[in-house]
């Protein structure tokens, strides 16, 4: 457990890069699928 916090304060920019990705990618697809459901009606 000791290994994994020490990894992650290390690597503190680049877990928060992938969150930051993540939910970029998260936005995108619920506009996608906004959209298509707007279509339907």
């Amino acid at each position: 457990m000791e290994a994994i916090i020490t990894w992650a304060k290390e690597n503190y920019d680049l877990i928060s890069l992938g969150f930051g990705v993540l939910g970029v990618l998260i936005g995108i697809i619920s506009v996608i699928q906004a959209k298509k459901e707007q279509k339907k009606q």
